[in-house]
């Protein structure tokens, strides 16, 4: 009961604070291009028979079009490279996300790809180390996370979705939205084979990824990339904790390990910055084994330095965008090209099937989608509706990097401590912040309470048994310090929307008549 009472008089204090800061040419002679360069050659129509048009066909745009396509609708999905993808993220499926595929009916898609239960976490520093199990009493034995190999999920996902008669996938470049009169009617592509088509629909549904060239007019994009990931895969190794990924609270920024088939390990290193060492000329390879093997646990760092020797080291920038999106007619953002979030707590495809099953939700009623106007103010309570579980994953992940990170700040790395022994304390501890962490709890309130009681927990620490002003002053600044870390994430999901969803006019939008 204790544990309750602080949880909501952190709750109450919050909340306060909060209320306080709070062309494509020569078509129709009128249509114009939003990004691309077309030749002057003919531009020939594609089918024009499909309802949606879907740009792209990664884990948002395969579960999207097998998610519409089951409902009748006809989906034309056009992906640059139908080949497997090879990446080093987006291997990590957390439960919340889990139950979205079931939702979806895609649960299959994680069969026959030697994918790995997760059932939570281990953290580890400075020679501790604590369990995070996720709080799956309440649900089926099946439910967990799932870790994989990303190009084989989505290779799945696409067969499901191709698998569909009314879902037609094809291989080709989009190179511009087709927009009248502030409306987008469509997209031109060229195909496999270089040919230039013009595909239309009354919808059209973006998700080409992080690096979408057709963002920029459906949303105001601000990108940070705060660090990159250094990819290796460790093989003939056992993690300390079996079935859980690995948190390691290194020096300067986390390490993860998590299993992604039933012989091997993905490690990702997190490097601060947009600039790492050099991988062609050794620079990396030297980096991460002066630097980072001595602080891998011992039952990995043999396999680390073999999987560093083998030379297979990879990077990718890691990036975050906060959804600030342009409500425009006939078209609509999904995925990493709507939100982006730093990829440590592996939340990127619980967000993107959760708000796809929003979306497929607010389009069931409707049988017809031509009236372009009535269906984007119809559409605009999907950025209200998909805010509990964004929100809540997207804020935990920003702030959870910058806690887990190293600092020359003394009140920061009193956090970072704070933070570790929190968690370990067990109970409504460990398990609120993990069902946070796991999509099985997105309440943005939750998080907000659970991250300034840690705050307190860390004031607690530093002022017993004897309080001392230099130890005042730590505390002092590290309570104004875990507010400037989660207020301006906070700031940016939108306080109304993420705190106080039903005093949107949006929240109520109902279904156009047709």
């Amino acid at each position: 009961m204790a544990d309750q009472y602080l949880l909501g008089a952190v709750v109450a204090s919050i909340l306060g604070f909060l209320l306080l800061h709070v062309g494509f040419h020569g078509w129709k002679g009128r249509a114009r291009r939003t990004a691309g360069k077309c030749s002057s050659g003919p531009v020939v129509p594609g089918d024009g028979g499909a309802e949606v048009i879907i740009v792209g066909s990664g884990v948002a745009g395969s579960a999207l079009a097998y998610a519409l396509g089951k409902d009748g609708r006809r989906v034309h999905v056009i992906e640059r490279d139908l080949s497997e993808p090879d990446r080093i993220v987006g291997e990590l499926l957390q439960p919340g996300g889990y139950l979205k595929l079931l939702e979806l009916g895609l649960e299959d898609c994680v069969d026959k790809i030697d994918a790995q239960r997760v059932l939570g976490y281990a953290l580890f520093k400075d020679n501790r180390s604590t369990k995070l199990s996720y709080p799956l009493e309440k649900f089926h034995s099946d439910i967990a996370g799932r870790s994989f190999h990303n190009g084989r999920f989505i290779q799945r996902m696409r067969e499901k979705a191709a698998s569909l008669p009314n879902v037609q996938l094809e291989q080709g470049t989009v190179t511009s939205l087709i927009e009248e009169n502030g409306t987008v009617k469509g997209v031109v592509y060229k195909t496999k084979s270089g040919e230039e088509l013009i595909a239309l629909a009354p919808l059209t549904i973006v998700c080409d990824g992080c690096f979408s060239n057709l963002r920029r007019t459906l949303c105001s994009p601000k990108v940070d990339v705060p660090s990159c990931f250094v990819g290796l895969v460790l093989e003939n190794c056992q993690l300390p904790f079996p079935d859980h990924g690995h948190v390691i609270l290194a020096n300067p920024s986390p390490i993860l390990f998590y299993p992604i088939s039933s012989t091997e390990i993905r490690c990702l290193v997190d490097v601060p910055g947009q600039k790492v060492p050099s991988i062609a000329n050794g620079e990396m390879a030297n980096y991460l084994k002066t630097m980072v093997a001595p602080q891998v646990p011992t039952e990995l760092h043999d396999a680390f330095v073999a999987a560093i020797d083998k030379g297979s080291i990879r990077s990718m920038p890691n990036r975050s965008m906060p959804a600030a999106p342009h409500p425009t007619p006939g078209a609509l953002l999904m995925g990493d090209a709507f939100n982006m979030r730093h990829p440590l707590t592996g939340g990127g495809m619980t967000v993107a099937l959760s708000d796809i099953v929003v979306l497929r939700n607010l389009l069931t009623p409707l049988h017809d989608l031509h009236d372009a106007a009535a269906l984007c103010e119809y559409l605009e309570s999907f950025y209200t509706l998909r805010k509990p579980v964004a929100s809540t994953i997207n804020t935990l992940a920003g702030a959870l990097y910058k806690v887990f990170s190293a600092s020359p700040d003394q009140a920061r790395n009193e956090m970072r401590q704070a933070c570790f022994d929190y968690l370990s304390l067990g109970g409504v501890f460990s398990s609120g912040p993990i069902a946070l962490l796991s999509g099985l709890n997105p309440r943005p309130l939750s998080l907000v309470a659970h991250f300034f009681a840690v705050a307190i927990y860390g004031v607690g620490r530093l002022l017993l048994p004897f309080p001392s002003l230099e130890r005042l002053w730590i505390g002092a600044r590290l309570i104004s310090g875990a507010a400037g870390i989660i207020f301006p994430i906070i700031k940016a999901e939108g306080v109304r929307q993420m705190f106080f969803p039903a005093t949107v006019p949006a929240y109520y939008r109902a279904p156009p008549v047709n």
